[in-house]
């Protein structure tokens, strides 16, 4: 008895190390010639190499209407958040900067937030996207108990914080 729980642990261990190993995984895309990220990605990939310097100059410039950043402090601690993205869109490196300033000026946390990176056939790869109907890049996804309530696709209507703020109320 004692082995096979140790056998089971041992193995949803190494299941999890893989799994981390598969974090910001980086590639050379054929379409642009040049490496980006693909699959799942966290900030700290994002804020690595060339994104990672696009990443950087929009965050430090970007000043979100504190209007809305205010607002959205009390309704985002039961969201989750998907973002698809691709490091080599300019329209990725201009909004994700800018998305990360906003939950950041909001305070508190979301109840997840997953990043999923795509190469210029917008593939994930080893990810599936199929659930999420992606046509372009970037699309924030908003999730209220797992119920889809909103998007932000591509460049927002008003401003990133207001449609945020739009969709969340």
């Amino acid at each position: 008895m004692k082995t096979t729980i140790c056998l089971i642990i041992f193995s949803l261990l190494a299941g999890f190390s893989i799994q981390a190993q598969e974090m910001n995984r980086k590639i050379i895309d054929e379409r642009f010639n040049k490496e980006i990220l693909i699959g799942f990605c966290d900030r700290e990939g994002l804020q690595e190499g060339e994104f990672g310097e696009f990443f950087d100059l929009e965050y430090k410039d970007y000043e979100p209407q504190q209007k809305f950043v205010k607002k959205l402090r009390k309704h985002k601690k039961n969201l989750s958040i998907v973002m698809v993205i691709a490091t080599w869109c300019p329209d990725c490196q201009e909004q994700v900067p800018r998305f990360y300033k906003i939950l950041d000026e909001a305070g508190g946390k979301c109840k997840s937030i997953k990043v999923i990176c795509v190469d210029g056939q917008k593939s994930g790869r080893d990810v599936s996207l199929e659930e999420y109907n992606i046509d372009k890049v970037p699309t924030f996804i908003f999730y209220r108990k797992d119920k889809e309530i909103g998007r932000i696709t591509e460049a927002p209507g008003k401003s990133l914080e207001e449609d945020f703020y739009d969709i969340v109320m």
